[in-house]
């Protein structure tokens, strides 16, 4: 069972939610995100993670140790993004070859 995760805000710029007016919501939305990753593991997910973990390292608001986690973790999920894009079709083997 999944909870739904309210993280839609009132305007949105850049596709983020207004997250100036709620810290909290940002951290709730890379929540959700990180953790539906796994079962997605696209590239658009893992960028919008690390939008999201930029969002919350620059959010003076926010804890410092928290903070420093998620600036942390960007190289990270950076990484997790060039992994999840789609790789080369696999080689279909040719046809036998006799000599």
């Amino acid at each position: 069972m999944s909870i739904p995760c309210y993280c839609q805000g009132e305007s949105e710029e850049d596709g983020l939610p207004a997250y100036e007016t709620s810290p909290d919501l940002a951290l709730a939305a890379l929540l959700t995100l990180m953790s539906s990753f796994p079962a997605q593991r696209s590239a658009a997910v893992a960028q919008s993670i690390v939008t999201h973990l930029r969002v919350v390292s620059a959010d003076e608001r926010l804890d410092g140790i928290l903070r420093g986690c998620a600036a942390q973790l960007v190289n990270n999920w950076e990484a997790l993004i060039l992994l999840s894009q789609p790789g080369p079709e696999p080689l279909v083997p040719s046809a036998r070859v006799i000599n």
